[in-house]
Order: C-alpha cells, then sequence, then structure tokens
C-alpha cells in the first residue's frame, strides 16, 4: 500500500503483531492487530495517522506528544490518536495488552476530493493529539477492521474503503480543531439518477468475479469515492457491499439451479477466492450449502 507504512517495530518495541492488512489491497487504509508486554515504546514522528482501539485488557498508560503528557487508565474500547507529524517522545504502558487495533490514514483523514466536498480547506484542518478517550463509533469500527482481517467475507476492499472514509469524518468532527456543525454531510439526493445506477448495476453484473472497490464503481458513475458510496446507499437502500455479495450469492443461486457446473468454477464466476471460501459464505448467508440447495433444485 503505497503511502501506509505503519510504525512496526519502531515504535512497538515490546509488541506482537497478530496480522497486518498490508497484502488485502485496501485503499486508504492500513491496519494491523498488535499485541503489547509491559514497557517502553520506540520514539517515531509519523508520516500518516494513528488510531489504536484496545480490544482487550485493563493497563495504565502514560504518554508524552506535541509536548502534551497525557496518562490515564485504559480498559476495551479505548482509543489512542495521534496525528501524522505529532512527535511522540514517551509511551509506557504498565500492564499486557492482549489485543489492540491500529488503523493508519494518510497525514489527511480524507481524501482532498472529499474534503472539498464537505467545503474544507485542507490548510485549515488540524488533528488533535487525544489518548484515553471513549469513542463508540471509532470501537465500531475498529471491531469490524478485526472482524474483517480474521474472517474476511466477501468485498472487504469495498468495506475497508469505506470504514475508512467514516472513520476520517469521526475524527474530523470530534477530534479536530472544527467545529462538530462545520463538518455536515452534503445531501446525496438525486445524485445518483436511473441512468447512472442502471450504469452501475450492469458494471456489477458484468464484473462480479471481479474484487471490486468502490472507486471504480463511483467511476462508473461519475461521482467521487466519499460521495458515491452514500448516493447508492440513498438510492437502492443497500450499501454497494452488501448488494455486491447480494448479487453474487443470486449469481451463484442461479448457477446452481440452472448447471451442473462444478463448484470451484461457480466459486470463481461469482467472485469468490476458493471453492471453500465460497461454501463457507453461500451456507452463512443462504442457511445450506452449495450442494445441498442444488439438490434441492433438483
Amino acid at each position: 500500500m503505497v503511502g501506509l507504512a505503519g510504525h512496526g517495530r519502531a515504535k512497538y518495541t515490546t509488541g506482537t503483531l497478530l496480522g497486518s492488512s498490508r497484502d488485502r489491497g485496501w485503499g486508504g487504509l492500513l491496519a494491523e492487530r498488535w499485541s503489547h508486554s509491559e514497557g517502553d515504546l520506540g520514539e517515531v514522528r509519523p508520516r500518516e495517522t494513528e488510531i489504536v482501539v484496545m480490544l482487550e485488557g485493563a493497563v495504565h498508560v502514560r504518554r508524552r506528544g506535541d509536548g502534551r503528557l497525557q496518562h490515564h487508565d485504559a480498559v476495551p474500547g479505548t482509543v489512542w490518536l495521534c496525528p501524522a507529524g505529532i512527535r511522540e517522545d514517551m509511551i509506557r504502558i504498565y500492564g499486557d495488552i492482549p489485543e489492540t487495533v491500529h488503523m493508519y490514514l494518510p497525514a489527511s483523514p480524507l481524501a482532498a476530493t472529499a474534503l472539498r466536498e464537505l467545503d474544507l480547506d485542507p490548510d485549515n484542518v488540524g488533528l488533535h493529539y487525544d489518548g484515553g478517550f471513549r469513542d463508540p463509533l471509532i470501537e465500531h469500527i475498529a471491531r469490524a477492521v478485526q472482524t474483517e482481517m480474521v474472517d474476511p467475507a466477501p468485498g472487504g476492499k469495498m468495506l475497508a474503503e469505506t470504514l475508512a472514509a467514516a472513520l476520517g469524518v469521526q475524527i474530523l468532527r470530534h477530534h479536530s480543531n472544527l467545529e462538530p456543525s462545520a463538518v455536515t454531510l452534503p445531501s446525496v439526493r438525486g445524485a445518483l439518477d436511473p441512468r447512472r445506477l442502471r450504469r452501475v448495476v450492469d458494471f456489477v453484473e458484468a464484473h462480479l468475479r471481479e474484487d471490486l472497490t468502490i472507486e471504480a464503481l463511483a467511476g462508473v458513475a461519475c461521482l467521487s469515492p466519499f460521495h458515491f458510496a452514500r448516493a447508492f446507499k440513498a438510492a437502492t437502500g443497500s450499501a454497494p457491499r452488501r448488494y455486491v455479495i447480494d448479487r453474487r450469492i443470486g449469481r451463484a443461486r442461479a448457477l446452481l439451479a440452472e448447471s451442473r457446473m462444478p463448484l470451484a468454477d461457480i466459486a470463481e464466476i461469482c467472485g469468490f477466492s476458493s471453492q471453500p471460501h465460497f461454501t463457507y459464505w453461500f451456507k452463512r448467508l443462504v442457511g445450506t450449502t452449495p450442494g445441498a440447495y442444488r439438490e434441492g433444485c433438483g
């Protein structure tokens, strides 16, 4: 992932990397799962904005960044935010943390096009060095990221793009120099007219076997990725990722009912990474295995 590198051992000297999204091809978001042992962490000046959410454990943390000393007791759901460019010269963990999710965003938490759509000047946006706070939405995003890393679902890239945008907006609203009322999402009414929607639907049907992204679908609709996801849901009642998953399952059902095509071929045609992946998600969403579904259609 160009531009998003994380910190690795340079910062997390007492940590163990449990998993990474580095090879997932996620756009605009790098995520890592770490466990941390008690001790002092390394000193870094990050090039990207880092959001850390503790998922397990109960510890005390002291840290200093941008000349500010913070110390607090942390429990599951505790969040730390370190904006790009803020030098942290001291972090001490008193106790062990079984698991945290670290989410890295570009230096600006939203792309320049998204900031323009929010009528925000990137040069006037400053993020706070905040730590030890609770934010239910950020925690929800972190847990969704952790679930996707542990149990990948179809459309993982689309989910990551959507979560990255939601995370960026939440940070701007509640952890920046902006008033929350200044970060108002623009109206999407009429943004995805029937003609544009039909183009997107036709594109999805023609490319179900591919690893579709919000960016690709937004390009078909001639909208920005930031605007497209909300416009699509407003027009269809379904998030883009959910719509694509439903269409993949719908195509699979049709092929199972109408042909004797091998399950591995159906999995490939419908955009699943393997036959076991297809079988797992088909049973999870339909309630029965592909083979049993086919037999029921016979």
